[in-house]
C-alpha cells in the first residue's frame, strides 16, 4: 500500500470534518512550496468540490504507488496542471484570474490539511511519504528533487505548526498575496513613526561642476556552484543543471562550458575572474564594495547547513583574496539560510534558532564590520555601521518580508522588530546630521515581499527622505529599479532603490557588476548617486574563445547618457518610467539592459514596468496611473 498506516490515521482525521480539507498551493519560492503542494491532497473535505477531491484521494491512498497515475487527479484540479512543473518558475506561464482564484481556494484547504495532519500527530515519515507520492503524481519535479525538498522543509513546518494554531487563510494570504485568504489580517499592522516633526523637504540638486565624488561597487546574486562540472548536462530539466549529479551531456550544445552556462549557476573560477577583472580594470577607483546577498547555488533540494555555509565562505574568501584591504558591506540573501528562504528570528528556540547562520556569517564578515556592527548582525542579520563622519550604512535583512519564509506564519508583524529598529536608527542619523545608504536583498515592492512590510518600509523611507540618500538591492537577477512615492502627494517621488543585475548567469543572463558615482568628499555633500555604470561580458563569446582566453568585458550602459536622464534623483526615475510606458524604442533599449544584453526574460510592458513603480505589493496605483489597468493574466 502507498502508506502502510494511512487507514489508521485517516480514521483519526475523519473526526475533524469541519477542519480537514484538500487542495494545492503555490508560491514563487523555489522549492519551498513543493512541500505544501505535495501534502495538499492528503485529507478530507466538507464542500462538494472538496468531497470530490477526497474521493480521489481515497483512491490514491488505498492504491499501490506503481498504479497511481494522472487519472487520480480530480477534474477540478486539472486547470492547475499546466503550471505544476517546476512550480511554474523555470518557464513561467501567465496565470488567468480563474486559475489564480482556484489556486487561492486550493491553497487554503491544502494548508488546513497540512496543519491538522501535524496537529493530530501524523509521523514525519508518513507526511514525507504522502507528499512524495503527490509530488510525483503532479510531476512537480523529478522524484529525487521532490524527496530532497520535502525532507528539508517538513521538520521546520512541524516546529512552526507546533508553536501556534496557524490557519490556512493566513498561510495563503502570505505565500500567494493577491488578496487571497486572511489578507486583511496579515497586512493589518503598522510601525510607529517618531513623534518628531519631519524636516522641511529639500528638492535634490546637482552639485556644482568639479565637486568631489566617490565611487562604490555593487556585486549581487553570485550563486556560486561549487559542484559545477565541465561537460555536465546543462539541459537536465532540474531546477539547476551543470552539476556533478546531472551526468554528462548527450549533445555538445548541452555541455557545461568553462566560463558558465545560461541555464546554470556560476563556476567558482568565473567568479574569481570577475573579481580579478574588476581589480585590474578599476583598481582603487572605488572605495568600498557592497555584496547584496545570494551566495549559494539554486540546488536547494541538495543543500544542507554546511553546504550553504561553504558556498558563503568561498565567496567571502575570494573577495578577501582579491581585495584584502578593501572595505566591504555585506547583506544576506534568501539563499544563505537552510532550508532556502526560511529565516526564523532569534526568538525561535532550539535547533531552528538562526545563530548557526548569523554567528558563522558574522565570523566570515569579521574583517569587514566593526565589533558593534557584528554584534548586531549576529542577532537577526541586520546592522548599522558608520563610514566616515557623515555617512551611515544600514544593512536591512529583507528576508523578514519574504512571503515564502515559512517563519512568517509565526510572526508576520514586523519580524524581529526590524522596521521599528530601522526607525530608531534613521531618527538617530537625522538628529546627528548623517546621511544613510541602505543595502538589502529583496526589493520591498516585489510579489515575494509581504505587502504590509513593503508598505511600512515605504512609509519609513518617506518620513526620512532627507536622510536616506540611496538604496541598493538585488534578488531579481535583472537590472531594474524601484521608485518610492509620497503617500500624501503621490505625484512626488521621495526615494528610489537600485536593483543590481546578477553575477550569476541563471537564467539567460550575462555576468554583470555595477559601479556608482556618489556625491561626497566635501562639506555639505548630499551622498546621492550621481551616475551608474554597468559592465558585462558575453558568455557565449567567452566560451567560444575558450578557457585560455579572458572574457571580453564592456560597459553595457551609463545611466544618464544611455537612458537620457538629467540626473539620477527619484523624480527622474519616475520620468523614465513614464517615457518607457509610451516609447517603444526606449523600452527595447531598456529591455536590453534589463536582461544584461542576453535573452533573459520576455515580459510584457506591464510586467516589466509595474515593479519599478511599486514599493508595496498592496499598492499598484502608480502602475494603473502610468501603465493602465493590469492585464487579465
Amino acid at each position: 500500500m502507498l502508506i502502510s498506516n494511512c487507514r489508521a490515521w485517516r480514521n483519526t482525521l475523519s473526526q475533524f470534518p469541519s477542519i480537514f480539507s484538500v487542495g494545492d498551493t503555490f508560491t514563487c519560492g523555489k522549492m519551498l512550496l513543493v512541500t505544501l503542494l505535495s501534502l495538499a491532497l492528503v485529507a478530507s473535505a466538507s464542500n462538494p468540490m472538496q468531497a470530490k477531491l477526497r474521493s480521489s484521494l481515497d483512491r490514491v491512498m488505498s492504491t499501490p504507488s506503481h498504479l497511481v497515475n494522472t487519472s487520480f487527479i480530480p477534474e477540478e484540479m486539472e486547470l492547475l496542471l499546466p503550471y505544476a512543473r517546476h512550480l511554474n518558475l523555470k518557464e513561467p506561464k501567465k496565470m488567468p484570474r480563474k486559475v489564480r482564484d482556484l489556486l487561492c481556494n486550493a491553497c487554503i484547504v491544502a494548508a488546513e490539511a497540512v496543519i491538522d495532519l501535524f496537529l493530530i500527530g501524523a509521523s514525519e515519515e508518513t507526511l514525507i511519504e504522502a507528499a512524495q507520492v503527490v509530488c510525483d503524481l503532479f510531476n512537480i519535479e523529478d522524484h529525487d528533487v521532490c524527496q530532497g525538498a520535502i525532507t528539508n522543509y517538513v521538520p521546520q513546518l512541524e516546529y512552526i505548526f507546533s508553536q501556534r494554531r496557524v490557519h490556512g487563510g493566513e498561510v495563503c494570504a502570505i505565500v500567494l498575496q493577491d488578496g487571497c485568504g486572511a489578507s486583511d489580517l496579515v497586512n493589518g499592522w503598522t510601525v510607529d513613526l517618531p513623534n518628531v516633526e519631519k524636516p522641511p523637504v529639500i528638492t535634490p540638486a546637482l552639485p556644482p561642476p568639479g565637486s568631489p565624488t566617490t565611487k562604490i561597487l555593487q556585486i549581487s546574486d553570485i550563486h556560486l556552484d561549487l559542484s559545477y562540472t565541465l561537460g555536465a548536462n546543462a539541459a537536465c530539466d532540474l531546477p539547476n543543471c551543470c552539476m556533478n549529479i546531472t551526468g554528462l551531456a548527450e549533445f555538445p550544445e548541452d555541455a557545461a562550458q568553462y566560463w558558465g552556462d545560461y541555464r546554470c549557476d556560476l563556476p567558482s573560477w568565473t567568479f574569481r575572474h570577475v573579481l580579478e577583472h574588476i581589480k585590474a580594470e578599476h583598481g582603487d577607483e572605488f572605495e568600498y564594495i557592497m555584496l547584496t546577498g545570494d551566495y549559494p547555488a539554486h540546488d536547494v533540494w541538495l543543500q544542507s547547513r554546511q553546504n550553504n555555509l561553504d558556498h558563503s565562505k568561498r565567496v567571502v574568501d575570494l573577495v578577501n583574496e582579491v581585495f584584502p584591504s578593501r572595505q566591504v558591506f555585506p547583506s544576506v540573501g534568501n539563499h544563505e539560510s537552510f532550508p532556502c528562504n526560511n529565516y526564523p528570528t532569534s526568538s525561535v528556540g532550539g535547533y531552528d534558532n538562526p545563530a548557526w547562520l548569523y554567528d558563522t556569517l558574522g565570523d566570515y564578515f569579521s574583517n569587514w564590520l566593526t565589533p558593534e556592527a557584528l554584534m548586531q548582525f549576529k542577532i537577526d542579520g541586520f546592522y548599522t555601521m558608520d563610514y566616515g563622519e557623515n555617512l551611515r550604512i544600514i544593512g536591512v535583512n529583507s528576508n523578514m518580508c519574504l512571503n515564502y519564509n515559512f517563519f512568517l506564519f509565526l510572526q508576520w508583524e514586523d519580524p524581529a522588530s526590524e522596521l521599528s529598529w530601522l526607525v530608531e536608527e534613521l531618527l538617530a542619523a537625522e538628529e546627528q546630521g548623517k546621511k544613510v545608504h541602505i543595502l538589502s536583498h529583496v526589493p520591498p515592492g516585489g510579489d515575494d515581499c509581504l505587502g504590509a512590510w513593503g508598505r511600512e518600509f515605504s512609509k519609513i523611507i518617506n518620513r526620512f527622505e532627507g536622510t536616506v540618500m540611496a538604496q541598493f538591492y538585488g534578488h531579481t537577477h535583472n537590472d531594474e529599479y524601484v521608485v518610492f512615492y509620497d503617500q500624501e502627494d503621490p505625484a512626488r517621488a521621495t526615494g528610489m532603490g537600485f536593483v543590481a543585475p546578477s553575477v550569476t548567469t541563471y537564467t539567460g543572463l550575462n555576468p554583470a557588476y555595477r559601479i556608482y558615482t556618489v556625491d561626497s568628499g566635501y562639506e555639505g555633500a548630499s551622498y546621492r548617486v550621481l551616475e551608474s555604470e554597468t559592465y558585462i561580458f558575453n558568455l557565449t563569446a567567452a566560451n567560444l574563445a575558450g578557457e585560455n582566453s579572458q572574457p571580453s568585458w564592456y560597459k553595457l550602459y551609463t545611466a544618464t547618457q544611455d537612458l537620457e536622464m538629467e540626473s539620477l534623483f527619484p523624480q527622474d526615475w519616475d520620468k523614465l518610467a513614464r517615457r518607457l510606458a509610451v516609447d517603444d524604442d526606449l523600452f527595447a533599449k531598456f529591455m536590453r539592459y534589463y536582461n544584461q544584453d542576453s535573452y533573459g526574460d520576455e515580459g510584457g510592458r506591464y510586467d516589466i514596468l509595474c515593479p519599478l513603480l511599486t514599493s508595496s505589493y498592496l499598492d499598484k496605483s502608480k502602475c494603473e496611473e502610468i501603465l493602465g489597468p493590469k492585464p487579465d493574466f
